[in-house]
């Protein structure tokens, strides 16, 4: 009787203990992907929003500089080339009334880390390039112009500049569900500003404007600071470990360029997120 039931005893015995093995087995496959997981790699693409108030650096106005549209047209140099050009006697009349920069593309690396269920640390390097395009006006004094007053004319004046950011913060996802989730980010954040260009273009001829004596070695504006920011998004699962993310950010900081034009404000960005995890 007892060899009888042995055998499906000892059968139902290696069932279970394989059973149990390959539920261990697999547990544990899951808890490494679970924890390759937590790491994640990938690009920004935003929209950058700045705030104006800087903008003024580059509109050449003796207001900014003591070497800019006025003090090159002063120059011996080019008095030939000028005069040539306007031929009567000109002046500057007009700056640009309204600075402003254009909106620009900004571009990063994202590393992000699930140190908590609904926790991520994460960290942004970004940068962007701000174009300013405005225009000043010069009053011709041509006697022949057939109009009362002189003759106004308006040149284009250009100016760039280069934005590194590092952010580091966290993100809590007050929302998940198994291919998505919605999170709130807070973050410090650090930034390096360069003045790149800064000119005006005169009969297709450019023109740099100076922001310090021209005889010194350095000549581009910038400067170093730090801030915070915060921001939102939603995250959604679009191929295996690929992932796509809507974003928004706003930063607050000060933006060093000259002691005179040091500002504090708010800038903002929107844009997606790739990332592998």
């Amino acid at each position: 009787m007892t060899k009888t039931y042995s055998f499906p005893l000892f059968f139902l015995l290696c069932l279970s203990f394989s059973s149990f093995a390959q539920k261990n087995w697999y547990e544990q496959e899951e808890e490494k992907k679970k924890d390759t997981n937590r790491f994640t790699i990938g690009v920004n693409l935003a929209a950058y929003f700045p705030n104006q108030n800087t903008a003024v650096l580059y509109n050449g106005s003796p207001n900014v500089t003591n070497y800019g549209v006025e003090f090159v047209f002063a120059q011996q140099v080019y008095q030939q080339r000028f005069n040539d050009y306007f031929q009567h006697p000109y002046e500057v009349v007009e700056y640009p009334l309204d600075p402003r920069y254009q909106t620009g593309f900004e571009l990063g690396l994202h590393l992000g880390y699930k140190f908590l269920p609904r926790f991520n640390g994460i960290f942004d390097f970004n940068l962007t390039q701000l174009d300013y395009e405005r225009t000043f006006t010069v009053a011709i004094q041509d006697p022949n112009n057939g109009i009362p007053g002189p003759t106004y004319q308006q040149f284009p004046i250009i100016g760039e500049e280069n934005r590194f950011f590092l952010n580091l913060g966290t993100q809590y996802e007050y929302f998940q569900a198994e291919s998505s989730a919605a999170y709130l980010a807070v973050f410090a954040h650090a930034n390096n500003i360069q003045m790149q260009d800064n000119y005006f273009v005169v009969n297709d001829q450019q023109y740099n404007i100076f922001h310090f004596n021209p005889n010194t070695s350095n000549q581009r504006a910038g400067g170093n600071a730090v801030g915070f920011g915060g921001g939102t998004g939603y995250k959604f699962k679009v191929y295996d470990r690929w992932w796509g993310e809507l974003m928004y950010n706003f930063y607050y900081s000060e933006i060093q360029l000259t002691e005179l034009i040091t500002e504090k404000g708010l800038q903002h960005s929107a844009g997606i997120r790739v990332y592998w995890k």
